[in-house]
């Protein structure tokens, strides 16, 4: 049974309009991973950085990520071409303890402006359409994992830079798309790990994700259902200014608004 001060944490969590405000965010970021395949952490990092702060809020989307996406992102493998993506999860791999570093020791203020800065300047590569043209290979998927673990350990940005890469595949969309997933699952397993270890999974993290599991799990199913027969150019440039919108929002001059 859980002790009086944890039910009293539990209650403060629950009367706080920030709490609130972050279930819409949550939600949102849900629909939007659902739909595309990617963009979840865009819209959830910034603003939960904001408003818990980026050692609490990047670990509680992993830990939501894990118990919502990651089991799906799993069945895929079978689909995936594994010979392509395990380069990039090795390098992934090696580079995880380091984000994970930069999380726990870098100045939270600086740590928040650098997520801004990376997450707007990759929704930038995304939104102008760029992606890489040459069919993957072993060093170049590795040299993007190793981008990816740190970026996705120390902020929760590696999104764009995967994405990017892989949509420049010849590879069949099922394929590009199962790749996309398979490398988020097993690289997530990776960067749990890691936080685990740096002792960044508290029991403040723990209840967190707890009640935003379902709302994201939510967001999931509504994302692939809802929007199944939208338009994707019109979605995609929605789910941009959406993320725009967050980081701006989540920048240190901007966010004491929200406390």
């Amino acid at each position: 049974m859980p002790d009086g001060a944890t039910l009293a944490a539990l209650a403060d969590m629950l009367t706080h309009f920030r709490t609130w405000l972050l279930a819409a965010v949550v939600l949102i970021a849900g629909i939007v991973r659902g739909f595309s395949g990617f963009g979840g952490a865009l819209i959830f990092i910034p603003m939960a950085s904001a408003l818990l702060g980026p050692r609490l809020g990047v670990p509680v989307f992993y830990l939501v990520d894990f118990c919502t996406a990651t089991p799906y992102g799993l069945k895929l493998i079978r689909r995936a071409s594994m010979s392509a993506v395990m380069p990039m999860l090795i390098g992934s791999w090696i580079a995880t303890p380091f984000g994970a570093w930069i999380l726990a020791n870098v100045d939270p203020v600086a740590l928040r402006w650098g997520t801004g800065v990376m997450v707007l300047a990759m929704l930038g590569v995304l939104a102008s359409g760029w992606r890489y043209q040459a069919e993957p290979i072993p060093v170049v998927s590795f040299g993007v994992g190793l981008v990816g673990g740190v970026l996705g350990a120390a902020a929760g940005v590696s999104g764009p830079a995967i994405i990017a890469y892989w949509l420049g595949s010849r590879s069949p969309a099922p394929v590009v798309r199962a790749n996309i997933m398979v490398y988020y699952a097993v690289a997530a397993l990776g960067t749990d790990a890691a936080y685990y270890l740096r002792g960044l999974f508290t029991l403040e993290t723990v209840i967190y994700a707890a009640l935003a599991a379902p709302l994201y799990a939510l967001g999931l199913s509504l994302g692939s259902r809802v929007f199944r027969g939208t338009n994707d150019r019109q979605y995609r440039a929605a789910a941009f200014v959406l993320i725009a919108i967050s980081v701006l929002l989540s920048l240190p001059a901007v966010s004491d608004l929200l406390h």
